[in-house]
């Protein structure tokens, strides 16, 4: 429809006529070579006297891989017939090369035939690179066909006999395509001959981990994760052979070793390991924990790094080992604890004392092998000490990320670690800083701080990074502190940090909330303290206004409401002061018993019957607005009504306030769209201008929306769509009338651009209607009706069409209200409101604004914009980074799937020069990405913008 409709709209503005007989049209058609460009270049391989022209012409078809299905078995045919005359090793490869191409991109390639001439050409070769890339494009292609089972057992068996080759690079890719390819049937429909070939696969691939090079070992063990991941079950007989690697020379086959170590610890781990001494025995998964251990101490800093990572995935553990990572003290190597009497006794078995009654009785009992010796430390002694002490800052990370997550399932663990994760908090690398203060935070509900870990904790609230001081406020927040002197410590310092970064006040307002609602019996012993309350003296009345004063009020009221006792403590001011703070935070302050809130069952009862309450007025405002039987004009000023009553019901209840501003704004959209249709003149642009932004609005700003109440809106921004048009229309015949061309032309754009917009809406509007369930009102019906009639006609045509539908069609039908619904807004925290600061800066460089905003309820944080005004009208919408949004509060998301966001960056701004400085606005929107027309994307304000008055100044010319 849309598409038709721009056609003959297109066809209306840029027809031109010409006098004269009728010029005859040429129909020129370029002839293909072969068919395609691709196919020329292989129909030119023939004529290549060299094999450095060859290459350049595969170079240029793999750079256009373009065939036709009738080309594509002609093109592989030649292919194949250039590779068996070709000398060059290179060439061959790059055909090969080609087969995996063509058979990936191409429509018309037959996989199978594709295959089968990639296995005849790589079965007399003798280059080890060709036959490498031999078996990547099958590999390749088989990936496309795995469903087929036998080609793909064939295929392995192309695989496995090329193992014999001598090169590292084709038993790679051999052991590559066993470990991809080979089929693997789930395991209830296995039959013994599948398990004993599955078995055989298994027992190939681990013989190639004791080859000669170290890329194969490496790719033996990275076929078998390969296949686990598959599906296929690894055989707990590996675990030695795999241990064995732990040592290799050669860091690739550590690291993949590691994980094969990682994975049958896992899934074994209850099955017994015997150690060297030939006795003792252990679970498997204590054995793997162990030597995982051993490699934080690799020279690999890759080994190190993973080695840390699969600790903290390693699950099961046993508490003595698991403690002994933390504990640098010289291990017994998990030999058997024995007895006095049983050393005793294997003292006289050894002949370590002479008793005179045999020969040679006092010979040395054992001999010691080199290699048994061990200067240093093994297994899990001290392995996360190593870690977080690692010069590295990936192996450091990784070993705080690994702490935390053993400390999330192991209470006497997360104990342990505590002091090691506080020490992390002296970390170099803010990154890692980072990592502990958030590890710390996730294992708070197992710990409790002491007073000299705290004061590591509180000496890191004075780093510079905003990141790294909000995490320590929610971990404190989050965290128990052991004693009241800790407590104390606490809030002195939070407070100290106050005076000495103000823009953290809001969460430093969030963490003594949470400090003061888990600490509730240490805030007692320190109410008159805090409060400043002394038994004799009145003490003078602080100020409300100061951020200390009103954590340290935050601090107490949030632990006076599960510790009652405290509230006779509480002087005349601190209940007004609460009362002011209620009212003004009520999201940082609980509801106490005290001042004009003592009737807390009352409050409760309020609260209980406030939702039935509200749709009673909601219901009271609208109940006679959709009555047919009254006038217009009557039911016109009932809605203005209604309006200013939700106006004032936003004001009053926060809660409904998205509630009542929707259904406030939609009846305010019906009356403007009224009033632009009656007007003497037509719709005015200003009118029409507002009413979209209005409907976009409606449209973008509020969630909640359920699909009956969002369709009640697009019929009416349809309506708005069609006012727009018939104005478009109106003043493109008006400037036809003029001299002027430019008029005409722009006039002519809009309209077209407005028929463009309302046949897309139209559209829209069906699907969300089908969607929804919903029966469309009259004028929707009227206007899809002449759509669909109406095909031909042209804009303005259109606009004829649906102005006596407009004018005549009933006013549109207010949506039933929904409590749910919620508005997305901002509040523009800096620069201030009433800043007066003049910011000069040179004309044509740029300054920077340091804008910090709150924004609630948002769907996609991505739409955000900065919107800056300059008084020339020139207005320019940025983009704020990624990292300049930042979560709001603790939580990220609500319950509604919306995010509430703060968005900390630096706007800025550049002009020429200025006669006298001039304000500029700075707002946040939210982008709107609407299809179907042709202005550039609009954007709905979110918060009213905020004046900054700049003076560029110009360049001083000359010293």
């Amino acid at each position: 429809m849309a598409a038709v409709l721009k056609k003959r709209a297109l066809a209306e503005y840029n027809k031109s006529f010409q006098d004269g007989p009728a010029s005859k049209k040429l129909h020129l058609v370029k002839k293909p070579l072969i068919g395609s460009s691709a196919a020329a270049f292989v129909g030119l391989l023939e004529k290549c006297k060299s094999s450095d022209e060859a290459l350049q012409l595969l170079l240029r078809i793999s750079d256009c891989l373009q065939f036709q299905e009738s080309d594509v078995e002609e093109a592989i045919k030649k292919l194949s017939e250039h590779f068996q005359s070709e000398e060059e090793s290179v060439v061959r490869v790059k055909i090969l090369w080609l087969f995996s191409d063509i058979g990936l991109e191409c429509p018309g390639a037959n996989l199978n035939n594709l295959i089968d001439e990639t296995i005849h050409l790589i079965k007399n070769e003798t280059s080890h690179k060709v036959i490498a890339q031999g078996v990547a494009t099958l590999s390749k292609l088989g990936n496309k066909l795995s469903e087929d089972k036998i080609l793909m057992m064939r295929l392995v068996n192309v695989a496995r006999d090329n193992l014999k080759d001598t090169s590292h690079q084709v038993k790679c890719r051999c052991l590559q395509l066993m470990s991809e390819l080979y089929p693997i049937c789930p395991e209830p429909d296995r039959t013994m001959e599948m398990t004993a070939e599955s078995d055989a696969i298994v027992k190939l691939l681990g013989d190639y981990s004791n080859a000669e090079d170290a890329r194969v070992r490496c790719e033996a063990f990275q076929s078998l994760l390969t296949l686990h991941e598959r599906g296929l079950t690894i055989s707990f007989d590996l675990y030695d052979p795999v241990c064995a690697a732990l040592s290799d020379d050669y860091e690739i086959v550590r690291e993949v070793a590691l994980k094969l170590v990682w994975l049958l610890g896992n899934k074994y781990p209850e099955n017994s390991v015997t150690l060297q001494d030939g006795e003792t025995t252990i679970r498997l998964v204590d054995d793997a924990f162990i030597r995982i251990c051993s490699a934080v101490n690799d020279l690999y800093m890759q080994v190190r790094a993973l080695s840390c990572s699969l600790l903290g995935t390693t699950r099961g553990v046993s508490d003595r080992f698991l403690l002994q990572t933390l504990d640098k003290q010289l291990m017994s190597n998990m030999k058997k604890k024995r007895t006095a009497h049983e050393r005793g006794a294997e003292l006289v078995r050894s002949g370590a004392w002479a008793s005179g009654r045999r020969w040679a009785d006092d010979a040395p009992g054992q001999l010691i092998e080199q290699a048994d010796v061990q200067l240093l430390p093994g297994g899990a002694a001290g392995a996360f000490v190593h870690g977080l002490e690692d010069e590295f800052m990936e192996v450091r990370t990784a070993a705080v990320e690994a702490v935390c997550q053993l400390s999330m399932e192991n209470s006497v663990f997360a104990t342990t670690s505590l002091d090691f994760l506080v020490d992390m908090f002296n970390d170099e690398i803010e990154d890692v800083r980072l990592r502990a203060i958030d590890s710390l935070t996730r294992i708070s509900h197992h710990i409790v701080l002491r007073e000299d870990q705290l004061e590591i904790i509180l000496g890191a609230l004075e780093d510079y990074s905003m990141d790294v001081r909000e995490g320590l406020h929610r971990m404190l927040g989050s965290c128990t502190v052991a004693s009241k002197t800790c407590l104390e410590m606490c809030v002195d310092k939070i407070l100290e940090n106050l005076k000495r970064y103000p823009q953290d006040k809001r969460s430093t307002f969030r963490c003594v909330q949470r400090m003061g609602s888990k600490h509730a019996t240490l805030v007692l012993p320190l109410t008159t303290r805090f409060l400043a309350v002394h038994p004799f003296f009145d003490m003078p009345e602080p100020d409300v206004e100061d951020p200390s004063y009103m954590c340290v009020l935050i601090l107490v009221l949030n632990a006076a409401q599960h510790c009652t006792t405290m509230l006779p403590l509480f002087e005349e001011h601190t209940v007004k002061h609460y009362t002011y703070l209620r009212d003004t935070m009520p999201h940082l302050v609980p509801h106490l018993p005290i001042g004009d809130a003592k009737q807390s069952r009352g409050e409760k009862s309020e609260a209980t019957i406030d939702d039935s309450a509200v749709r009673r007025f909601f219901d009271t405002v609208l109940q006679h607005i959709d009555n047919v039987t009254l006038s217009t004009t009557v039911r016109l000023k009932m809605l203005q009504s209604a309006e200013e009553q939700l106006n004032k019901l936003s004001e009053m209840e926060p809660l409904v306030s998205g509630a009542a501003n929707f259904t406030a704004l939609f009846a305010r959209c019906v009356l403007a769209l009224h009033t632009a249709l009656t007007a003497a003149r037509g719709p005015p642009s200003h009118a029409l201008q507002q009413l979209t932004t209005d409907c976009l609005r409606l449209q973008y700003q509020f969630s909640g929306v359920t699909e009956q109440e969002n369709a009640c809106v697009w019929q009416l921004a349809l309506r708005v769509s069609a006012a727009r048009l018939i104005a478009a229309v109106e003043n493109a015949a008006a400037a036809s009338t003029g001299t002027g061309n430019t008029g005409n032309t722009a006039s002519g754009a809009a309209a077209l651009s407005a028929a463009a917009a309302l046949t897309h809406h139209a559209e829209l509007l069906d699907r969300i209607l089908a969607s929804a369930g919903v029966e469309p009102d009259p004028f929707t019906i009227a206007v899809f009706q002449q759509l669909s009639q109406s095909a031909e006609h042209k804009p303005s045509a259109l606009a004829r069409a649906v102005q006596p539908l407009l004018l005549c069609a009933p006013l549109p039908v207010i949506p039933k209200p929904n409590l749910k619904i919620r508005m997305c807004s901002a509040s523009i925290i800096e620069p201030a409101t009433d800043n007066d600061t003049v910011l000069r800066f040179c004309a044509g460089l740029i300054t920077g604004v340091a804008l910090e905003a709150e924004v609630v309820r948002v769907k996609d944080p991505s739409a955000l914009r900065v919107r800056v005004a300059y008084p020339d009208t020139c207005v320019h919408a940025l983009v704020p980074p990624r990292d300049h949004l930042r979560p709001l509060d603790h939580t990220n998301t609500n319950d509604d799937g919306t995010q509430d966001v703060r968005l900390l960056t630096k706007v800025l701004i550049s002009h020429g020069v200025w006669t006298e400085p001039c304000g500029v606005d700075i707002s946040v929107c939210l982008a709107v990405e609407e299809a179907g027309g042709r202005d550039a994307a609009p954007l709905v304000e979110l918060c009213r913008p905020v004046r900054v008055t700049v003076a560029p100044k110009p360049i001083k010319r000359g010293i």
